[in-house]
């Protein structure tokens, strides 16, 4: 096994699988040929992401209320710190060169002004972040994930899967819960009881031991499967990725569908979004730190899964619980807002285009005299992607009670969206 940071994972993970229902005991991870199905990533960036200086206003009356609101915080249009050209219209910050190449390439569509139906979002993290997740605005009771449910409805689940769907945090999202099948996998080292040189001995011993029927019994049973399962794996992350936790995220995500384990969904996260204050001056600064971080890993995900031709089968979607208030604050940062962009990236994403009606930044455009309004429900987009790109066709199920468009085309189909930048 190899177990150094960058070459995962072959026998020791950090994995949750008690009673997890996991298909194990299979002689090879790899599934048929032919049994290939699509993926979907879901990347959550905690925090609640500054959407304006990450898509940013860069001519007109938009780019002259963005200057005199953000005086000190504001991304410039030339010189030290400028941003990209998108569309004329608007701007990608400067430190974004991967995602502006995939911009460039058509592998990149931005949707701007995303959020919650206007009255059912909330500028706490935690809710927020519950309400996107269970794919349930306004509501916090909801008992599954919106993934989960996609898993549980899709009609296009490979049944030979070993690892239909994956987190990568130390514990499972809210958009997995429910689901049965989900494995969590953080770390090299995490769950095997004893990585070390009697790791096989140790996992003897286990198994002796619990031979019962008992919940506990299972468990151990269970997760002593996942834990050969794993060994049978070798995913290496290739040198190009950057040396970040996110880089590595998706990475070992990458090398899943390379190994061809019936990965359906994934979802990653990427905090450290909440700045309040020292935001970064002029294009600058933390925030352009931490753009940096997403866009080159975003890019060596799509550079690795192209190289093997698989672009075109995945998809990965970027959103975050809210967005920043229009003007900044007195700490040269931003407080918690509403409406943000979502990234959408993928070789059969209709890219280059800057989707979704921009509301406007003055005064009285603004939700709350504080706010980016919302003109894009978020489950319009990730709508189309379940069923235009996962082909599952079960909407209601996955988003209940929505009953709104999913007719963006970002993964083909007519484009029906105004670009409302004008």
């Amino acid at each position: 096994m190899k177990l150094s940071r960058r070459k995962f994972i072959g026998g020791s993970a950090s994995v949750l699988a008690t009673a997890s229902g996991l298909q194990m005991g299979f002689a090879q991870a790899a599934l048929p040929a032919g049994s290939r199905g699509k993926t979907l990533v879901y990347l959550f960036l905690r925090g609640g992401i500054d959407g304006l200086n990450l898509v940013i206003p860069r001519t007109g009356i938009h780019r002259s209320e963005y200057e005199m609101k953000r005086p000190n915080i504001q991304v410039p249009v030339s010189g030290d710190g400028a941003m990209h050209n998108l569309n004329g219209q608007f701007g990608l910050h400067g430190s974004a060169n991967g995602l502006k190449a995939l911009y460039d390439a058509g592998k990149l569509a931005i949707v701007h002004a995303v959020g919650m139906p206007e009255g059912t979002g909330s500028r706490s993290h935690f809710d927020s972040q519950e309400m996107y997740e269970l794919g349930t605005p306004g509501d916090l009771s909801t008992a599954t994930g919106w993934l989960a449910r996609h898993m549980i409805s899709t009609p296009g689940l490979v049944e030979e899967a070993a690892i239909p769907s994956l987190s990568t945090n130390s514990s499972s999202p809210t958009s997995l819960l429910g689901d049965n099948t989900a494995m969590t996998l953080d770390s090299v080292s995490g769950f095997h009881p004893n990585a070390g040189r009697y790791g096989n001995e140790h996992l003897d011993a286990l198994a002796e031991i619990y031979t019962g029927t008992s919940s506990l019994d299972y468990a151990v049973t269970q997760s002593i499967e996942t834990i050969n399962m794993l060994g049978q794996i070798n995913v290496e992350v290739p040198g190009f990725y950057p040396d970040t936790s996110l880089a590595d995220d998706l990475g070992l995500v990458s090398g899943m569908i390379k190994m061809n384990v019936g990965l359906q969904v994934a979802a990653v996260d990427f905090g450290g979004w909440d700045t309040h204050n020292g935001q970064g001056n002029d294009g600058g600064g933390y925030f352009a730190g931490r753009v940096q971080i997403l866009s080159e890993a975003i890019e060596a995900f799509m550079t690795d899964l192209a190289s093997y031709g698989l672009d075109n089968d995945v998809v990965l979607v970027v959103q975050s619980e809210f967005g920043r208030r229009v003007r900044e604050n007195g700490n040269q940062g931003t407080d918690h807002g509403t409406a943000n962009p979502m990234l959408v990236v993928g070789g059969r994403v209709q890219g280059g285009v800057v989707y979704g009606s921009f509301p406007g930044i003055g005064d009285d455009d603004l939700y709350l005299n504080t706010d980016l309004r919302v003109t894009t429900d978020f489950r319009e987009v990730l709508g189309d992607i379940v069923v235009n790109f996962m082909k599952n066709p079960n909407l209601d199920v996955v988003f209940p009670g929505y009953a709104g468009s999913i007719a963006l085309g970002l993964t083909g189909g007519a484009e029906l969206f105004g670009d409302g930048f004008e």
